[in-house]
């Protein structure tokens, strides 16, 4: 059985990896048709204390929500090795004449202790027909208490009295996770809360927080329901101690978000989010915070992509959005998968990576496993806050990481083709932004640039002037680089003006290079430095100043090889702040633009080739490419116990699913990586291939060359 485990664990590996979407680490099919169970639905989805994974769902004897004909039974799993397997299923509430459905999980991190709320129904009655009040006839909470990281549950505890108004007809508390708060500042009281989100009728439908300030010995609800629709949420909390609701609109419509300064008691008017998908439950946690010591604030969205991935249309493509400034935009949306995919749960895991389960086509929960690393492929260290290389194959203009919003977009397009020097290249931003007469403006995210105090600016790009009409052509060939305000003010400039040449501007004089500075058809890579200064005294001025290089060669290791052939004059103070950057061109140009980085530090900008670049999956020899020696490595591994080893050197070993040994998982996906280097059946065109020992693995071979599309055909 464990072998099948690990076969069907590297088929899924195999569809994925070849596909250019995410490369995930590991997948299961958590919960499949069967056990008495025709469907498995509507996810809770938790990580105990102790590493476990927990999922909860509905089992169901159709694909009839609650009402329909036969009762619906709540129902767990467990897995204790990260995904790889799953216990036997088990019925926490099942009972003739009832539904029991919207399981939604909170894990105290005080206590380690799991609470799990779900709702109970009439059957065939269901959440439309059930009459107002608490008892049998209508919807009733339950709740149940694992100690012992879900090995075993307190067994069902009626809690109707405590979290639901006698004149609500329906109280559902999910599906999905709740939170425990831990940012409540200005009530400290607060902090500990176990809060679930839920939704009521009437009116339909309301949000409303129920909580719990004693380690889940009793619940309440706030005070007010959202003023605003609110149908299956997720909430988060924020750096500030508010806590961001996140909630199912019908249609399709941007989703409806509520914030609460009160730890979940009342709720604020709604706005609409800047995610638009088809009407599903969706996921959000958060995955890391500047305040608990993390490089960036980010939390994760979940759901699906549409039929055409970015169209937001069907419950097709499950995707993962993030945002950088605490859930006013997300942005840089990436496939993880391809195919069905409707309600989702995500989560951080103790590792550092995610999970992810899923629903696929109606009746299968799957488990997802992947690195943050496939949300932000960009190698950035923590003094770098913005990157873009315009190499998001869902949407460009919403891609890279640090940013506030996507790109105001004028006419701007994205074109096949990395431009960046070796050394900077970064796998998946295969394109470049190409503007004529255009224009891209963003916003800022992780804090915005203050002029008025005593620190440095640091940004990097790669340009190319590539096409000219005419000789200089009135004027009209320049490329702004503009820093502004938020009301769009220029506040530092650089760029290559009409002329060809480089200058610098805004903070003091214009300072400029000779005409012709710039050779058209060239790479170059643009360096700036702004030096903010205070102003104390009356005597300190900022200062710009501006560095080119047409050959990698010449890029310098260390700021202090830095010769800035530019530098802006001290002649003023700004007291403003930097909140976007402007990219536009003239109409007689095309400009190619990749590679945009801002940041605290020389080297957060300037990437120190061989040092500073991500590993080359796949590469076991170290000389960055996957060759033929490196399968001949990857064939004395087989069978390496790599179980000692730190998960990112187990990876470089060849073990690259981290499972503690070199195995077939490991090997189907050496040749998926092997023919995305070297071209489709590269692998199968080897003058030798070896046998790869024994009938299962070479099975698998026969289905890795062939490309892996069919999961059922690996199953021996």
């Amino acid at each position: 059985m464990a072998l099948v485990r690990h076969l069907l664990l590297a088929c899924a590996t195999l569809a994925l990896a070849g596909s250019g979407w995410a490369a995930v680490l590991g997948q299961s099919d958590a919960l499949v048709a069967g056990n008495g169970y025709h469907v498995y639905r509507i996810p809770g989805f938790a990580v105990a204390q102790d590493g476990s994974l927990l999922l909860f769902a509905e089992g169901r004897p159709s694909q009839s929500d609650p009402g329909g004909p036969g009762d619906i039974d709540l129902v767990y799993t467990r897995s204790t090795d990260g995904g790889r397997n799953w216990s036997s299923v088990s019925a926490l509430h099942d009972l003739n004449g009832f539904d029991y459905s919207d399981p939604r999980v909170v894990v105290d991190r005080t206590s380690g202790d799991v609470h799990l709320q779900y709702v109970q129904w009439p059957t065939n009655t269901g959440q439309a027909g059930v009459p107002v009040g608490l008892g049998s006839n209508s919807s009733v909470v339950y709740h149940q208490r694992s100690t012992d990281n879900g090995q075993s549950w307190s067994g069902p505890a009626n809690i109707n009295g405590q979290v639901k108004d006698p004149s609500w007809a329906s109280l559902n508390t999910g599906p999905g996770r709740g939170i425990q708060l831990q940012w409540q500042d200005g009530a400290p009281d607060r902090n500990g809360r176990l809060l679930v989100p839920a939704h009521h009728r009437p009116p339909s439908y309301r949000g409303v927080a129920l909580h719990s300030d004693d380690g889940g010995a009793t619940w309440t609800y706030g005070s007010g329901s959202t003023p605003g629709f609110a149908d299956e949420s997720e909430v988060v909390e924020l750096t500030n101690g508010d806590l961001l609701w996140d909630g199912r609109q019908s249609g399709g419509a941007a989703r409806n978000r509520f914030i609460s300064r009160d730890g979940g008691d009342t709720w604020s008017d709604p706005h609409q989010g800047d995610i638009t998908i088809t009407a599903v439950d969706a996921g959000l946690v958060r995955y890391s915070a500047r305040r608990s010591g993390d490089d960036r604030d980010r939390i994760l969205f979940s759901g699906p992509l549409g039929s055409t991935p970015g169209a937001g249309n069907s419950r097709d493509n499950i995707g993962v959005w993030t945002s950088y400034d605490e859930g006013r935009t997300f942005i840089n949306p990436v496939q993880i998968q391809s195919g069905s995919a409707a309600y989702s749960v995500i989560e951080r895991l103790p590792d550092e990576t995610i999970g992810l389960v899923y629903e696929v086509d109606h009746n299968t929960i799957r488990y997802v496993n992947f690195d943050l690393v496939e949300l932000e492929k960009a190698e950035h260290p923590a003094s770098m806050s913005h990157y873009d290389g315009f190499g998001n194959a869902i949407a460009p203009f919403r891609g890279g990481v640090g940013w506030s919003g996507a790109w105001t977009n004028a006419g701007a397009s994205v074109a096949a083709g990395a431009l960046e020097f070796d050394g900077y290249y970064t796998a998946g931003d295969e394109q470049h932004a190409v503007l004529r007469g255009a224009s891209l403006t963003r916003r800022l995210g992780a804090g915005a640039f203050d002029l008025d105090a005593n620190h440095a600016l640091y940004a990097s790009l790669f340009v190319r002037h590539s096409s000219v009409d005419g000789t200089d052509s009135g004027g009209n060939e320049f490329l702004d680089i503009l820093l502004q305000d938020a009301a769009g003010a220029t506040l530092a400039a650089f760029g290559v003006g009409s002329g060809e040449n480089f200058f610098v501007n805004q903070l003091g004089a214009v300072v400029s290079a000779p005409a012709d500075s710039l050779a058209r058809d060239r790479t170059y890579l643009l360096l700036v430095r702004i030096v903010a200064q205070d102003g104390s005294g009356g005597a300190n001025a900022d200062q710009i100043s501006l560095a080119w290089y047409g050959d990698p060669a010449d890029v310098p290791a260390a700021e202090a090889q830095v010769d800035w052939q530019l530098v802006g004059t001290t002649t003023e103070n700004s007291a403003e702040t930097i909140e976007q950057i402007r990219l536009s061109a003239g109409v007689s140009a095309d400009w190619l633009v990749d590679g945009l980085r801002i940041g605290s530090a020389f080297d957060a900008v300037v990437v120190d080739t061989g040092v500073s670049l991500p590993d080359v999956l796949g590469d076991l020899n170290g000389d960055r490419t996957i060759t033929a020696e490196d399968w001949a490595v990857f064939r004395g591994r087989m069978r390496l116990d790599t179980s000692a080893l730190p998960s990112e050197q187990r990876r470089r070993e060849g073990d690259f699913n981290s499972s503690g040994l070199v195995d077939l998982a490991d090997f189907a996906e050496f040749v998926v990586l092997f023919n995305a280097a070297n071209g489709d059946n590269a692998f199968a065109s080897l003058r030798a291939v070896p046998e790869p020992g024994g009938r299962a693995m070479f099975a698998l071979y026969a289905i890795a060359v062939v490309g892996g599309r069919q999961i059922a055909r690996c199953v021996p």
